[in-house]
């Protein structure tokens, strides 16, 4: 039975980073759903009351404190940190799936996020990150990546390309979604090539790769289930074939 879809199975879901672009989404899509969520903020007022919704006041540095919130739910999902913060986003992280694996262990189902980088390329034995030319800071992906798979936790990583807002808040049907790889096929010129043709064929398709903070919330909302099929995976997505998106730049 897939405890993850619409179709009303409400779950207990603890969730870290609710304020933030994604986490709202997680939070607005899974209140929509039924789900009864506890949402961990920081200071009080952070989030509107709502029917469904707990909002748990805690200093995530307080790792017992921290393990104890997270023990009594169905599924964990942590939104929070930022890549760019480098260490100080790795340590965050690093936090929560000690926390998680101390107190649910085996049973725990556990989703967090990474990034496209991080996913395997087609037809070869490297990943995004060992392509020239990705900025540096995305191996903190890597690191989180490392420390989760280490646990005894039913994890999944989400590693989107570029994300950004909904005009019309609602998200894209027909995503291809992938586990462990590149959601595209690798362009078949970039075989013969050294790395860097390759790393020039991945940022040619980061328009297919660039999807809203709502598809992510459904990806994760689509798959709460244990055991499922993206149990201890990281998962890729992509848009239709055939659609592009751009990132609006400053």
């Amino acid at each position: 039975m897939n405890l993850g879809d619409d179709t009303g199975q409400n779950m207990r879901l603890c969730l870290l980073g609710a304020t933030g672009n994604s986490g709202r989404r997680v939070l607005s899509l899974a209140l929509a759903r039924g789900h009864q969520v506890t949402a961990l903020v920081r200071r009080p007022g952070a989030l509107a009351e709502a029917p469904n919704l707990t909002s748990q006041i805690l200093d995530y540095e307080n790792d017992e404190a921290l393990c104890a919130a997270l023990a009594d739910h169905d599924v964990i999902i942590n939104c929070a940190g930022y890549v760019t913060e480098g260490e100080r986003f790795t340590s965050l992280v690093g936090r929560i799936i000690k926390a998680a694996d101390k107190a649910q262990g085996p049973r725990g189902r556990f989703w967090l996020f990474g990034g496209a980088a991080l996913l395997n390329v087609p037809g070869s034995n490297l990943i995004g990150l060992d392509l020239p030319g990705v900025p540096k800071f995305y191996e903190a992906h890597q690191t989180n990546y490392n420390a989760v798979r280490a646990t005894h936790l039913d994890w999944s990583m989400l590693c989107p390309g570029p994300m950004i807002d909904a005009p019309d808040g609602q998200g894209t049907p027909g995503l291809i979604v992938s586990a462990d790889q590149w959601p595209l096929p690798r362009p078949a010129f970039s075989r013969f090539l050294p790395r860097v043709a390759t790393s020039l064929a991945f940022k040619q398709r980061l328009p297919e790769l660039t999807i809203y903070y709502e598809d992510a919330a459904k990806i994760i909302l689509d798959h709460l289930e244990r055991n499922g099929r993206f149990a201890r995976k990281r998962v890729g997505v992509a848009l239709p074939k055939g659609e592009r998106r751009f990132k609006a730049t400053r």
